[in-house]
């Protein structure tokens, strides 16, 4: 058997791996006028991009938790790691907005491994009073990632265009991945195969069906400020340093919204979770409408108002994953968890040229606007989730 490692090296290492994976997935936004100039693309086919990563991983997530179960997470993230690499590496040298697109969804599907293993090791890591801080300091690598791509994208597209910029994401991603394998368990996990129809049991386990429908509302509003808050700022008339740095506000919001939102939520040993779900879509609604409003105006309020609307559109995942891990049997938490991940990731994959597509034909004011209303839809129903049932640590060796 592996010898467990301190909670707070798991929890920096997976930390770091989810950040490397999020570079591109969450990041690429940063140098998104240029990859349309680059590709010559629409706002449509550069949504699609952007989106390609997350929708190949959400459509492996599911796959990724049973090979995690069956090999271990020690060889999934190995395996995983190794595919996310070469698909960035392929994506560096594609030719067309077609194999960019490929190449980054390959890239996603292989990174899978990394949210549900990172989310298996904290449950097992940390108790339940503890698990919505260390799944908000998790997720909050996602947009760590974002953060440092947009410092240093736009200088290493100016370096080296797209090519040396995904080059440089290839390394980190095969760097971190295996920093992350070397302190995971080796072991598969406990075999949940004692469970019939595991994943019925999870979608008909309390308030499961409602807490999917706060996720798909509220990934809608995140992945429209990821992709398009550079574009829509620029759209405006404001500055490249301007749109620059409301990207980099959105992203230190959702830094810090997650270790906050997760800590309030584990209030009351993790009984606050439904409450804060609902203001978390509240922050979110209003968040969109001073954006909305603030494009028309200066500099300033454009940025001040870009982090007021991430701090809920970008706060709640590490929200939904830990309730969705603690309303099912324990055995099942980490499935539980890699559904919620799928309907966040396919969805977020398809909705954003979607979105793009909107805001060619209404504008950017309908756009930020429909996110509101979103926004407000997902709150609704988060008020209506029943509450969890006793969070249960889950034992070391299902992590």
């Amino acid at each position: 058997m592996t010898a467990a490692k301190a909670p707070g090296v798991v929890l920096t290492s997976a930390s770091a791996a989810q950040a490397a994976v999020s570079l591109v997935f969450f990041g690429l936004a940063a140098i998104g006028p240029e990859l349309r100039i680059d590709y010559d693309m629409s706002l449509f086919a550069l949504g699609a991009v952007l989106g390609a990563g997350v929708l190949g991983s959400g459509l492996a997530l599911v796959g990724a938790g049973i090979l995690v179960d069956r090999v271990g997470s020690r060889r999934a993230i190995l395996a995983g790691t190794a595919l996310g690499a070469v698909g960035l590496v392929i994506a560096a040298f594609a030719p067309t907005t077609s194999t960019l697109f490929a190449a980054i969804a390959l890239s996603g599907v292989g990174s899978a491994v990394v949210p549900i293993a990172g989310a298996g090791a904290l449950f097992a890591a940390y108790p339940p009073a503890g698990r919505g801080w260390a799944l908000g300091v998790r997720q909050m690598s996602v947009p760590l990632g974002g953060t440092i791509a947009a410092l240093a994208y736009p200088a290493l597209h100016a370096l080296g265009g797209s090519e040396l910029t995904l080059l440089v994401s290839a390394a980190a991603v095969a760097v971190t991945g295996l920093g992350f394998a070397l302190v995971v368990p080796g072991e598969p996990r406990a075999s949940t195969e004692r469970i019939a129809r595991p994943f019925r049991a999870i979608l008909t386990g309390l308030g499961m069906r409602r807490l999917l429908g706060v996720a798909a509302c509220y990934v809608v509003v995140l992945s429209a400020l990821l992709a398009y808050v550079v574009p829509s700022v620029r759209a405006a008339g404001h500055s490249e340093l301007t749109a620059s740095a409301a990207f980099f506000a959105v992203n230190v919001a959702a830094m810090v919204a997650r270790i906050a939102w997760g800590k309030v939520a584990d209030r009351h040993g993790g009984s606050r979770r439904v409450r804060t779900l609902v203001e978390v879509g509240v922050v979110a609604l209003v968040g969109a409408v001073a954006f909305t409003l603030a494009l028309h105006g200066p500099a300033l309020l454009v940025i001040v108002a870009a982090f007021a609307f991430a701090s809920g559109a970008l706060g709640w995942n590490a929200l939904v994953y830990v309730s969705a891990g603690e309303r099912v049997d324990s055995a099942l938490a980490a499935r539980s968890v890699a559904v919620a991940a799928t309907v966040v990731f396919v969805l977020g994959g398809l909705v954003t040229p979607v979105l793009g597509a909107l805001a060619d034909v209404a504008g950017w004011d309908a756009l930020w606007l429909t996110t509101a209303a979103i926004a407000g839809l997902g709150a609704l129903l988060a008020a209506g989730l029943p509450a969890s049932r006793v969070p249960r640590r889950i034992a070391a060796s299902e992590g």
